[in-house]
């Protein structure tokens, strides 16, 4: 090559791969590159409040248009759309005034330890997301809005801290009511359990067929029954695993 000409690119070899194999190979790497973008934006939220998710694709005019208003009325208010979403979010995943209202069924009023339960979850389910449901502003809805910034939460501060503080305030009020009704029906806990085993496994249980919830409204493997079976049975196998005389 002589000096005055370009540098020649090489070209890189032709991949011998079958195609099904270079698709999944290209897929795979399009998975890690996703993960590695959710990571690069979690430190840019870290570093100042932006919005991610289906939140950073919420449009200022048409939430004004529901109230027959232009996007100005959004942004004479928050500053800008992307401060709009910013809050938006925020007070989305701040959800522990929901929890300050929840209210559990009472021991007193039920005549044994697991129609109480039963009760509890069924209710349980029925706050929780509804397949198919219309959208509105209720904490099942925004429980699913909170799943679509998991995955921020695992390199998040902004997104863990108001997550586990509600979980927490959760927990305590699961706590408490337990410790109600062990008292009401007289009964104890096993040795090598505590309360708040007890709580984290029915708390952690909850959350687990909530997401069966976004997808179907009926049990995954008895279509005859509805979804809050699910819980109803697995909670009760909960119940009588920690509760010395439980089902007895």
């Amino acid at each position: 090559m002589h000096a005055d000409e370009p540098p020649r690119i090489r070209q890189a070899a032709r991949s011998t791969l079958p195609k099904p194999a270079a698709r999944q190979r290209y897929v795979e790497m399009g998975e890690l590159a996703a993960l590695r973008q959710i990571r690069k934006d979690s430190r840019t939220l870290d570093a100042g409040s932006i919005p991610v998710g289906p939140f950073a694709r919420l449009d200022a005019g048409d939430v004004a248009a529901q109230d027959g208003k232009t996007r100005g009325a959004i942004t004479n208010l928050f500053g800008s759309q992307a401060a709009f979403q910013a809050e938006t979010m925020a007070l989305t995943l701040s959800a522990e005034g929901w929890i300050e209202q929840l209210e559990f069924p009472s021991p007193e009023d039920f005549p044994t330890a697991e129609s109480w339960l039963d009760a509890l979850l069924a209710g349980e389910s029925a706050r929780g997301p509804r397949h198919g449901s219309e959208p509105v502003v209720d904490y099942g809805f925004l429980w699913a809005l909170w799943l679509s910034t998991v995955p921020y939460g695992l390199w998040s501060e902004r997104i863990r801290e108001p997550s586990m503080d509600e979980h927490v305030q959760l927990l305590r009020r699961l706590e408490g009511v337990i410790e109600r009704a062990l008292d009401h029906f007289d009964l104890r806990l096993r040795a090598d359990t505590i309360v708040n085993d007890l709580a984290c496994a029915i708390a952690g249980m909850i959350e687990g067929v909530w997401l069966n919830q976004c997808l179907t409204t009926q049990h995954p493997t008895d279509p005859d029954e509805p979804i809050a079976t699910m819980l109803r049975r697995s909670g009760r196998l909960l119940w009588r695993g920690a509760v010395e005389g439980a089902g007895g």
